[in-house]
């Protein structure tokens, strides 16, 4: 009987049934009696165990590891609320024996996350990678450099000229010059070959100064000079809204006068070929007033307006091209001197009559009831 008793094999189904109409589980064993060496693995299941059968007090800390363990064994009804305390846990809990769930931010405080997780994107609600650039919409470009009253690279559009020493046909540099009226007092913006100098409009852009005899503004080849109003005056020497010195600048919408001191020129041309289009030219104060005033030039007068005590004179050489263009002028609307050439087409003069010691012609040119004007 010995022997039998040695092999019987009491399964955990039997203890189960006996266990449940007698009590034994309740107190026919001693705590502690039953080992994990006596159980043979995989011996009691979750269905032998009665809810409730197996509390806290009859597990040796420790005595339940992963191994013991089936995948979705231990449910949420086996157990009683609050038994797994921190206590009870040892070392971390496997990810895959957590169902999914989230975390606030709040509850992260270390580690990483994975990309998958993010909303990795360029969209509003998105995180930027790493790895990820704005650059081409954020980046300005080297050769761009603006002026404004504040904000700007520069407050002043001189310093900002300055500061341009590589400007070639490889680099070309614009200047741009956001609303507002600059005053340069007694000095002159200088242009630079390949830097062009752009305002914000006619209206809303002014460069202000009185600098004698150089004027405010002293035009380069190369460049161009649009969209704002040079405002030049004062008291002493010659007042020059614009000269241009051996140069052929492009000067573009912009809007130029000059007043006061010993004569006024709105635009100054010495040895120079400046292309002068959409422009309107003021000059004033005296009549040693001019709108634009030519020695040895050449320069070509498209779509402009010019209203001055003399409009447009020209001294000894030089080819002056006038199109579609009025002239407004007191004494005289056009001069031209010995060994000078002014060609004049489709254009209105008013006020005086045109005068020529040198070549003067004119083709579809009238006045100011739009009667034709003869220049001979």
């Amino acid at each position: 009987m010995g022997q039998g008793i040695r092999t019987a094999v009491v399964t955990v189904a039997a203890l189960a049934a006996w266990g449940a109409g007698s009590g034994v589980f309740a107190a026919g064993i001693d705590d502690g009696a039953v080992t994990a060496p006596k159980l043979a693995d995989g011996a009691v299941t979750y269905r032998a165990i009665v809810p409730g059968a197996v509390t806290n007090s009859k597990i040796v800390d420790g005595a339940v590891t992963d191994e013991k363990l089936g995948f979705g064994a231990v449910t949420t009804p086996k157990l009683a609320d609050g038994a797994v305390t921190d206590a009870k846990i040892a070392g971390p809990i496997a990810g895959h024996k957590i169902g999914r769930h989230g975390h606030d931010a709040a509850d992260i405080v270390q580690g990483t996350i994975d990309a998958a997780r993010l909303p990795v994107g360029t969209a509003p609600g998105t995180v930027a990678a790493g790895d990820h650039t704005h650059e081409g919409l954020l980046r300005r470009p080297a050769e761009l450099i603006t002026v404004a009253l504040s904000g700007g690279d520069f407050t002043n559009p001189i310093d900002a000229l300055n500061s341009i020493t590589d400007a070639s046909a490889d680099k070309p540099y614009l200047v741009k010059i956001m609303p507002g009226t600059y005053d340069l007092g007694i000095d002159t913006l200088v242009m630079k070959s390949y830097v062009d100098i752009e305002g914000s409009g006619e209206l809303t852009t002014r460069l202000r100064g009185n600098a004698a005899d150089a004027g405010v503004v002293a035009g380069a080849s190369m460049a161009e000079l649009r969209n704002l109003t040079v405002q030049a005056s004062g008291t002493e020497g010659t007042i020059v809204g614009i000269f241009n010195g051996s140069a052929a600048p492009r000067i573009a919408h912009v809007t130029v006068s000059a007043e006061g001191g010993k004569g006024a020129y709105g635009i100054y041309n010495l040895m120079a070929a400046p292309v002068i289009a959409d422009v309107t030219v003021l000059a004033g104060g005296s009549d040693t007033a001019f709108g634009v005033f030519n020695l040895h030039s050449s320069p070509i007068v498209r779509n402009s307006a010019i209203k001055a005590g003399n409009g447009i004179y020209s001294y000894y050489s030089g080819t002056v091209t006038v199109e579609g263009t009025s002239v407004n002028a007191s004494l005289t609307t056009l001069f031209t001197d010995v060994g000078a050439t002014t060609l004049v087409a489709n254009s209105r003069l008013t006020g005086g009559r045109p005068a020529s010691n040198g070549i003067m012609k004119c083709v579809g040119v009238y006045d100011g009831n739009y009667e034709p004007v003869s220049c001979r």
